[in-house]
This record gives structure tokens, sequence and C-alpha cells, in this order.
């Protein structure tokens, strides 16, 4: 053996003792993470669902174009929450006519900002799908609002 296999050889023997420390150390700190709970906090919006619920009820108009037509039904509007708690993106993902809809994204884009969700203490952007319900109903030829149709839970996504 010469003398720089030999240099060689001490080298990557040298290598090897502290690149397997190191490989542990990393896969020590990988299974900490997995075995360690994300804290996940939900975006709400100020007053808690209650008070959205208030909100969407005395800001959605029924349309009169889509009351003269007896157009009825659930209109989900997506939008996103930013690290801010602005909203964004109000999109619609299931229509019933484009009066409806239109009056749904109007509502939503209305909302005051949300408290943001946030993962382990940080804010984060989340996307949230709320329902907003359509439906004619009428007491003495007056139309009034039928409240037990907005008790459906909110749906988010992170």
């Amino acid at each position: 053996m010469d003398l720089y296999m030999k240099k060689f050889l001490s080298y990557l023997f040298v290598l090897m003792l502290f690149a397997v420390p190191s490989s542990e150390l990393y896969a020590q700190k990988r299974k900490q993470k997995k075995t360690e709970k994300e804290e996940i906090i939900m975006p709400s919006y100020p007053g808690g669902e209650k008070a959205l619920l208030k909100f969407i009820m005395e800001e959605t108009r029924y349309p009169s174009e889509a009351r003269v037509k007896k157009e009825v039904g659930e209109v989900l509007v997506a939008f996103s929450i930013g690290m801010d708690g602005y909203i964004s993106g109000a999109r619609v993902i299931k229509s019933v006519s484009p009066s409806l809809d239109a009056e749904a994204v109007r509502v939503v884009k209305k909302m005051k900002p949300w408290f943001p969700g946030k993962r382990n203490g940080v804010p984060v952007r989340a996307e949230m799908t709320i329902p907003i319900n359509f439906k004619i109903i009428y007491e003495h030829d007056k139309y009034v609002a039928d409240d037990d149709e907005m008790q459906r839970p909110l749906n988010v996504v992170f």
C-alpha cells in the first residue's frame, strides 16, 4: 500500500466517524418532530359562529329577479382567509343562479376580517367554505327569512 492510499483510507475513516453521528442526530430530530403534536387553531369570525350567522342573515338581500322567478337553493362560497385575517378569492363552488350566486359572493366579500388560523402559534392562510341558503317563505303574503336554514357547520381547509 502506498502512502496516498493510506492517507485516503484514513480520511475516509475520519469522514465516516463524523457522518454516522450526524445522520443519527438528524434521524432522531425527524422522529421527534413526528411525535410532537401540531397545534392547529381554526380561523374564527369575530364574535363566533353566531355573529357570523347573524351577519349573513342581516346582510343577505334576496334579489328581486330571483324572488320573481322563485329561485331557491344553497350557494356554496369558498374563500381564503389570509394571515392578516382579510378575505380574498371569494368564489362560488355550488351555483343556484347568477343573481343568487352574486348576492352570496357580495355578502362574503363584505365580511369584516376574521381571526386567522394558526399552526403551532404562527398565523397561516386558510381556505373556508360556507353555505348561504336562499329560501322563500311567506307568512300572510309577506316574505320572511328562515333562521333554521343557516345552522349548518362551516367547512375549513388548511
